[in-house]
């Protein structure tokens, strides 16, 4: 079978993050984040992009919960649109990115962030984001 090393990045950052959550019950910014910002570890300047995406979800959706009170399901699903709503500023001010990094990244984040705080929510995406990129490099070493 050969080396996919996008499948091995998400179940590295999945396994970690589920992990990650046991130890500490903080929430990683997604079940999927730590292993989607792991394919990209070597292009910090788009991880940036998705962290500041996330960050501008966050405030925007902040306020909506507070005028709006949504909450549960909606809130998630309100936090995905802003995120997609940005998605098409940020393409025109860094270039194309990819669909997962950004918007379904930064609107996980985005309701993480909301939810549990920007300190947990941040502390856990990028440990996670980076123990899953190492990982993963060093597995593909191993069996190469």
């Amino acid at each position: 079978m050969p080396y996919d090393h996008e499948t091995a990045c998400l179940a590295a950052g999945m396994l970690l993050g589920m992990l990650f959550y046991q130890r500490t019950g903080w929430a990683c910014g997604g079940i999927i984040t730590p292993g989607v910002i792991a394919m990209v570890a070597p292009d910090p300047a788009r991880i940036g992009v998705a962290l500041l995406g996330g960050l501008v979800t966050w405030l925007l959706l902040e306020s909506l919960v507070r005028v709006s009170g949504v909450y549960g399901r909606q809130r998630l699903a309100a936090a995905m649109l802003i995120a997609l709503a940005l998605r098409y500023p940020l393409v025109s001010l860094w270039g194309e990115t990819s669909l997962w990094l950004g918007w379904v990244v930064p609107g996980l984040i985005g309701a993480d962030v909301q939810r549990q705080g920007l300190v947990p929510t941040l502390a856990g995406a990028i440990s996670v984001s980076i123990a899953a990129a190492l990982s993963v490099y060093l597995l593909h070493g191993l069996i190469a």
